[in-house]
């Protein structure tokens, strides 16, 4: 594996309850990761602000370091920005809000 994207689909009530799982976690870098991610969400209440009911989330992106600078983030956000669109989504969150 070169490259990942990690992409979700988000509801208005999906915050609370990820929030709620994050004080289970022992891995105390990943919880900090999302509780910034999700805290984000909250304050930014893309739901109301854009008036849906679902958001298609790039919520991690990465690319091994030795094929850094060669386009690949670019494409995995492109393709995961065309996922999205075929399937209905009016906002994306992560690449390009």
């Amino acid at each position: 594996v070169i490259g990942v994207a990690l992409n979700g689909i988000q509801g208005p009530d999906d915050l609370a309850a990820s929030q709620a799982k994050l004080t289970t976690l022992t891995d105390e870098k990943f919880r900090q990761i999302f509780d910034l991610l999700y805290g984000a969400n909250l304050t930014l209440d893309l739901f109301r602000q854009h008036g849906v009911d679902r958001i298609f989330e790039c919520r991690i992106l990465s690319v091994d370091k030795r094929f850094r600078g060669r386009g690949l983030a670019r494409e995995l956000l492109r393709r995961s920005e065309e996922v999205a669109r075929e399937n209905g989504f009016k906002v994306t969150h992560g690449g390009t809000d």
